[in-house]
């Protein structure tokens, strides 16, 4: 019977969480939170300054770093750093020097082993000159040092190892084999 009696407030608890938890309305379009807004408020001014103000959040890390890609100018997309540059630049640097060399950082980890991660999301480099810009770069710093630069390639991007790209760059060779030899007889 003692048992009982804390099992009610117990199971009291645990169905209103479970009411409050389904009562949760994830809104995942400006559509509906206009709508969901415009049924609260019956204000359309007021809806619409807070459907710009919260048209932020509903973005997704993609769309936002593709929002990011679109407003760089052609100078500033030029002006974005080599992989392969930076790469070789920082190796074994401080890192004072990388703040120095690509600006503050978006954000920082400490991890164990005497790891510091400086990650950039913002767009700092490209592979090549005409590529699309990098979606991160990891600066991994170990015991004061630069220990190695991480990338992620925009989307779309193959990287590493792929008997597809092994086939593609040996008929781009024998083509251009073909190109030269061909040049060659006229």
């Amino acid at each position: 019977m003692y048992s009982k009696i804390y099992n009610i407030p117990l199971l009291v608890c645990v169905g209103v969480s479970l009411n409050c938890a389904t009562q949760d309305v994830k809104i995942s379009n400006r559509e509906d939170l206009f709508k969901n807004c415009m049924e609260t408020f019956q204000d359309e001014v007021k809806c619409s300054t807070f459907l710009q103000k919260s048209e932020q959040d509903l973005l997704t890390e993609q769309e936002i770093k593709r929002k990011q890609r679109e407003e760089l100018s052609q100078e500033q997309l030029a002006g974005l750093k080599l992989r392969e540059e930076i790469k070789g630049a920082l190796q074994s640097k401080t890192k004072r020097y990388v703040i120095s060399y690509l600006g503050e950082p978006d954000e920082t980890h400490s991890g164990g082993d005497q790891r510091d991660y400086l990650i950039y999301n913002r767009p700092i480099s490209k592979y090549a000159p005409e590529s699309d810009p990098d979606d991160q770069i990891t600066v991994i710093i170990r015991r004061g040092k630069v220990d190695r630069v991480n990338h992620i390639p925009p989307d779309g991007v193959e990287t590493g190892f792929s008997i597809k790209k092994l086939v593609q760059n040996r008929e781009n060779r024998i083509n251009s084999e073909k190109n030269i030899q061909e040049e060659s007889k006229k």
